[in-house]
């Protein structure tokens, strides 16, 4: 299956530094979106240095006004779909970065019980968010089960 990631960073500039080493070995999906949500401080010269040092497909979207975390999330999910055709794409802000450590086990359950995963609400008829899941959403499944 086709995978995305949409990461929402907001004046991160502190908990990036890791990033590279911790978290990104963990990632698994075909394709990457970072979205710099209108920070004020070095977060994009970060990402854009992550980006430039990673061999992973990794797409960076600058945002200059802070419009709400749905907004970042439908920006960074025009994107990645202006890139390519996903199954699904997954979204997190940076404060849950510690649960991509496990994302490869939630993307594995959510590929055998998408029908069981609700994806991102929206009350447009376009389906742009139609295959958009938290990765809360990811998290309460795994916990239930």
């Amino acid at each position: 299956m086709n995978s995305g990631l949409i990461i929402i960073f907001s004046n991160n500039e502190n908990e990036i530094n890791d990033f590279n080493k911790k978290y990104l070995s963990n990632i698994n999906t075909n394709k990457i979106c970072f979205v710099n949500n209108a920070s004020k401080d070095n977060t994009l010269s970060l990402l854009n240095d992550i980006q430039f040092k990673s061999k992973k497909n990794i797409s960076i979207l600058d945002i200059k006004h802070d419009k709400g975390l749905k907004s970042a999330i439908k920006s960074g999910a025009r994107l990645l779909l202006s890139e390519s055709e996903f199954d699904f794409i997954v979204y997190l802000k940076s404060n849950m970065l510690e649960s991509l450590s496990d994302l490869t086990d939630y993307i594995t359950d959510f590929q055998e019980n998408k029908q069981d995963y609700t994806s991102l609400p929206t009350r447009s008829k376009r389906n742009v968010l139609n295959d958009v899941f938290s990765i809360n959403e990811l998290l309460k499944k795994k916990l239930i089960l």
